[in-house]
């Protein structure tokens, strides 16, 4: 799990302020997907084909995710069951493209309300600066102060055992990364050739703020959303396992790992295969995210 907030932000900025180590900028015309390398463009690619999977694969199913349709414990290979069954019997190929399924649902919301509230703050302290940025950013520091992991598992064990909960918890300390980054991006904007040019010729407020600013701005938090969902994905996972997510028969990765140890040494599957599944979605949406920046780097944006 992700934890020191300040630590992680300290990177970010040092990563995207970074202009070393790339190769030549293409084109901005010719768009983000040029600007890709093929180890890029496959990362991208599998991790859609993931998505598409996740999204479809549990309705195409003949199983149900939480009414046994085999002997318990069946290995991988199985007649009728590719990924075996876990202990009641349930399709376990089924219940992993459903847990992918709601940990993709579940990371893109805790990314987007983080995303839209966190930059929300960040472009309002940095653009208009004064009493207004100082109170912000130290509630901003406030919430960065806190362990960010044992927020979120006290939010979400005071709100209850349900995946919407781990939600609430986990977003509750994500948006001040975006607050402090976006509003470093903001202040850093607000002095280029172009917007003091553009506040010389009379443009000012929220208009110089929409034209100008937010645009300019928004890669940045485009780049840092998609950094975020493997993370968010793996603290979703880490508090399900520990019981703070959604109670069974849900399909949920982490609390399917964790009730899969028991039987780990006999029927490892049922343990090993949800790990997996977290692995590989953190995996493809950290290199995407990469993918992204790097592409968006080159050209020029």
């Amino acid at each position: 799990m992700p934890f020191s907030r300040k630590a992680t932000l300290e990177r970010r900025t040092a990563d995207l302020a970074a202009t070393g180590d790339e190769p030549a900028a293409t084109s901005p015309k010719d768009g983000a997907w040029a600007g890709m390398g093929r180890a890029e463009r496959a990362a991208l690619i599998a991790g859609s084909l993931v998505v598409l999977a996740a999204l479809v694969g549990p309705a195409l199913s003949p199983y149900s995710v939480i009414i046994p349709s085999g002997a318990p414990l069946l290995a991988p290979g199985s007649a009728g069951h590719l990924f075996g069954t876990d202990a009641l019997g349930m399709d376990l190929g089924t219940r992993l493209l459903a847990g992918m399924q709601r940990s993709l649902g579940a990371a893109l919301a805790v990314t987007l309300v983080a995303a839209v509230l966190g930059s929300f703050i960040g472009v309002v302290a940095g653009f208009f600066g004064g009493v207004l940025d100082t109170v912000l950013m130290r509630v901003t520091d406030l919430f960065l102060a806190f362990p960010a992991t044992i927020i979120a598992m006290a939010l979400a064990a005071a709100l209850g055992q349900s995946l919407g909960s781990a939600i609430v918890g986990i977003t509750v300390v994500w948006w001040p990364l975006y607050a402090r980054l976006v509003r470093g991006e903001v202040r850093r904007v607000a002095t280029l050739p172009h917007v003091l040019a553009a506040r010389v010729s009379g443009v000012r407020g929220w208009r110089l703020l929409a034209r100008h600013v937010v645009p300019a701005v928004t890669p940045t938090i485009a780049v840092t959303a998609s950094l975020d969902i493997g993370a968010v994905i793996m603290t979703l996972a880490a508090l399900s396992f520990i019981g703070l997510g959604t109670p069974a028969p849900a399909p949920e990765l982490g609390r399917m790992a964790s009730d899969g140890m028991k039987y780990f040494l006999n029927s490892w599957w049922v343990a090993v295969l949800p790990s997996l599944a977290i692995g590989l979605l953190a995996f493809l949406f950290n290199y995407a995210g990469d993918a992204l920046r790097a592409a968006l780097r080159r050209t020029g944006v």
